[in-house]
């Protein structure tokens, strides 16, 4: 196991493989970009390699692009998706997603991508109301960097713990990863009450 751990993280493309999945999880949310992040960590902690400061970037900046790309893809639909708005719960809900984003647009930006789904929602979302874009780049950009820190890191430190058992490793930093969107898990459910009392 140790050598072939070491022949995957020592491959030029790993990189690219984490560049790549860490942006199609804006537009395809079942890519493991958690996941990839998490076991290059492992593989920097046992190997060396990939370089943990190079994992962190070439994360963030995949996951950046993912997300300015998925904001304009709502951009370029807002005309179309606002002509259909002609049920009164929808029109409420759209309301009250404009309001949020343009109240607390940078909390919303940053943490929702630890909720299952919510990353893509709300990048697409963002672009659909007319968020800034300038804004939404840099709120975006303070999320995925301090998302890629923390699954680099987390991957690691179980690394790190684990060195001679590398599976066991990875078991623990998706541990620590699961813990943490349980918890925004949890944020979800309270402001999910407080949408369904917006939109009443």
């Amino acid at each position: 196991m140790p050598h072939t751990l070491d022949a995957v993280a020592a491959s030029p493309w790993i990189l690219a493989v984490v560049f790549v999945v860490a942006g199609l999880d804006a537009l395809l949310p079942f890519m493991p970009s958690e996941s990839t992040v998490l076991a290059c960590g492992v593989a920097a902690a046992n190997t060396g390699r990939p370089h943990l400061g190079l994992l962190i970037v070439v994360a963030a900046a995949g996951a950046w692009l993912g997300d300015v790309l998925s904001y304009r893809l709502g951009r370029r639909s807002t005309a179309a998706v606002t002509a259909r708005l002609s049920h009164r719960r929808a029109v409420a809900v759209h309301a009250w997603v404009h309001r949020l984003l343009h109240s607390r647009g940078g909390l919303v930006i940053v943490f929702a991508r630890y909720v299952p789904g919510g990353r893509s929602t709300t990048a697409l979302a963002a672009g659909l109301v007319g968020y800034p874009a300038r804004r939404f780049g840099w709120y975006t950009a303070g999320g995925v960097l301090l998302w890629s820190v923390q699954g680099a890191l987390l991957g690691y430190i179980g690394g790190a713990f684990f060195e001679s058992r590398p599976l066991l490793g990875l078991l623990v930093a998706w541990s620590g990863a699961f813990v943490i969107t349980g918890l925004a898990v949890g944020i979800r459910r309270l402001a999910d009450r407080e949408v369904r009392a917006g939109v009443r």
